[in-house]
C-alpha cells in the first residue's frame, strides 16, 4: 500500500516524537481504501505507523518471517522527507499467506502496480472530487479495496482471474462473542476484543488478555487480500516454532533490544487459513509491557487454531 497525502505538517517536536517512534516500533500496516477521505485516511496511517497497529502469521511445514516478506519499501509521500530520511527502510510481509501461496502471489504483484502508480495523487484527486460532486462512486464494488479507477479494477480483475480468487463482501462488526458462535471457543475467556469480520470467514481483532494487547487477523484461503505488515527489520526477531494447547504448531517472532520487548509474531498456516497474531508492547496503561518469550507462548495458549 501506498500511503495516500503528500505532506503532512507537524512542528519540530511531534516530528521527533514521531521518527522516535518509527524507530523503536514498526509500522503495521493495512490496505486502507483511498477513496477514503483523505484527511481520515492520514489519520489512519499515521496511527499505524505510530502505535504498531494491526496484526500477523504458520501451520503445516512452518516457515517463518523470511517466507512471508515482500521485501524493503521505502516510506511513502505522507511521512515528511526529514522523517522518511532518518528512519530504517520498512520491511512488509504478507499476513494472507507463505510465498508460493496464490494468496501471496496476488498480494505481491498489487503492491508492486500500486507502488508505480498515480505517484503524485492526481487520479486519486480527480476520483474524489468527482464522487462528492455526482454522491456516487462508480467504483463501489471495491469498496473493502484500494480501487479508484478504471485502470486499478482492470488490474484488480486481472489478478482475481489470475490466482483464481474471490474478493471480499459484506463486513460487518465482530467481537469474541461473534466469533465463538460462528467457530466455538476460539479464545480462552480471559481474551476479549473487537473488530470486523467478512461472509467468507476472513477477520481482524484487537484483543486484549489479562492486560496484553494483541490483534489476531484471519485470512482464509481462495480470497483476495491486499493487506501486509511493515516488520521493521526481520533480523531483528528471534524465531522458534511452538507447539500450542491446541495442538497446532505455530511459528514465533520475538523482539527484545536494549533491555525492552518491541514485538512478537505468532503465526499459523492452517488448512483452511492464514492466521496472524502481533503482540504489542503496552498493557492498558499505555505502559511498557516487557513480555518474556513465555509470556507470548502462554498467549498463543489462549487461542484454539484448530478451529481457525
Amino acid at each position: 500500500m501506498r500511503d495516500t497525502s503528500d505532506k503532512i505538517k507537524m512542528d519540530v517536536s511531534r516530528k521527533m516524537d514521531m521518527r522516535e517512534r518509527l524507530l523503536s516500533s514498526p509500522a503495521v500496516t493495512t490496505e486502507i481504501p483511498r477513496k477514503t477521505s483523505k484527511k481520515k485516511a492520514v489519520t489512519l496511517i499515521l496511527v499505524a505507523a505510530i502505535v504498531s497497529a494491526l496484526g500477523l502469521s504458520v501451520y503445516a511445514a512452518v516457515r517463518g518471517l523470511e517466507s512471508l516478506s515482500f521485501g524493503k519499501s521505502s516510506w511513502g509521500p505522507s511521512i515528511e522527507e526529514d522523517i522518511k530520511n532518518s528512519v530504517p527502510p520498512r520491511e512488509l510481509i504478507s499476513v494472507v499467506g507463505y510465498s508460493g501461496s496464490p494468496e501471496y502471489k496476488a498480494t505481491e504483484e498489487w503492491l508492486k502496480f500500486e507502488s508505480s502508480y498515480d505517484t503524485d495523487g492526481s487520479i486519486l484527486n480527480k476520483h474524489d472530487a468527482e464522487v462528492k460532486r455526482t454522491g456516487k462512486d462508480p467504483f463501489e464494488k471495491y469498496k473493502y479495496y484500494s480501487v479508484f479507477s478504471q485502470e486499478m479494477a482492470d488490474k484488480f480483475e486481472e489478478i482475481l482471474a489470475k490466482y483464481n480468487l474471490k474478493m471480499h463482501t459484506n463486513q460487518t462488526d465482530c467481537d469474541e462473542n461473534t466469533l465463538k458462535a460462528k467457530f466455538g471457543e476460539v479464545f480462552s475467556s480471559d481474551v476479549k476484543g473487537g473488530g470486523y469480520i467478512y461472509d467468507d470467514g476472513t477477520f481482524h481483532l484487537d484483543s486484549t488478555c489479562n492486560g496484553t494487547h494483541f490483534q489476531i487477523s484471519r485470512n482464509m484461503r481462495g480470497y483476495f487480500d491486499t493487506s501486509y505488515l511493515n516488520v521493521g527489520d526481520r533480523t531483528n526477531f528471534e524465531e522458534w516454532t511452538y507447539k500450542t494447547k491446541s495442538g497446532v504448531t505455530v511459528n514465533i517472532a520475538y523482539s527484545f533490544e536494549n533491555g525492552e520487548f518491541k514485538r512478537a509474531f505468532i503465526s499459523a498456516d492452517l488448512e483452511k487459513s492464514f492466521v496472524s497474531v502481533i503482540v504489542l508492547p503496552w498493557n492498558d496503561d499505555l505502559e511498557l509491557n516487557n513480555l518474556t518469550k513465555e509470556d507470548i507462548q502462554k498467549l498463543a495458549d489462549q487461542i484454539d487454531f484448530s478451529k481457525l
